[in-house]
């Protein structure tokens, strides 16, 4: 995840990409409150890939690549990919029909996650309990981390408190990871974590608005 930034480079981010990190921690933060909601279906995917975006596009900037969005899908399944082997290009498909078209294709777990992510940047939160007609859908029903999802009649449920914990870990790895390396070079305390306490995370601003 840290491969080709060297330390220097942590330390001397410019203003833009602190920016940047502050607006992953903020979206962090606004996903880990929606898990605790009672009502996580609408809000927690849509604040973890927000988050993703920044953090890929941080994590480019640092290594001195390209920032522009050419080429999204490919970066973001990319980004998961160094943490999530099975979203790499290249792994095994769910074969899956297509809503609209009926025309059957597959799907790496990276093109599964992304297809939710362009659908929920649509508003569209894919909540199973809602009786959606879609080729994949989001499972909020059973609080379990540990099981993916279903595969039923060419059409994939995924357990959403599984892909949200998941993603979170992900996250929180390069969130705590970015500012562990810039502590402990200044010879600060740091704790690099992929399971940080839900609300440990926040944003500058948001720490700021809380105290005022």
């Amino acid at each position: 995840m840290f491969s080709r930034i060297s330390d220097p480079r942590f330390l001397n981010m410019t203003e833009q990409e602190k920016r940047w990190l502050d607006n992953i921690k903020k979206a962090f933060y606004v996903s880990d409150l929606a898990l605790t909601s009672g009502t996580p279906e609408d809000v927690t995917l849509e604040a973890l890939f927000k988050a993703i975006d920044t953090a890929k596009t941080l994590r480019r900037s640092l290594r001195g690549e390209d920032t522009s969005f050419h080429e999204n899908k490919k970066r973001f399944i990319e980004f998961l990919g160094l943490e999530i082997p099975c979203a790499s290009a290249g792994t095994p498909h769910f074969h899956l029909r297509k809503r609209g078209t009926g025309n059957l294709r597959g799907f790496t777990f990276g093109e599964l996650v992304y297809a939710i992510r362009c659908m929920i940047h649509e508003n569209e939160n894919l909540n199973a309990a809602e009786g959606i007609d879609y080729h994949i859908l989001v499972d909020w029903s059973v609080r379990n981390t540990l099981t993916l999802g279903n595969l039923v009649n060419e059409q994939f449920v995924i357990n959403g408190w599984f892909l949200a914990n998941r993603l979170r870990e992900v996250l929180a790895k390069f969130i705590t990871g970015v500012e562990g390396t810039v502590a402990f070079a200044e010879h600060r305390s740091c704790s690099i974590s992929c399971r940080p306490p839900i609300g440990s995370i926040v944003s500058d601003r948001q720490r700021t608005f809380s105290n005022s």
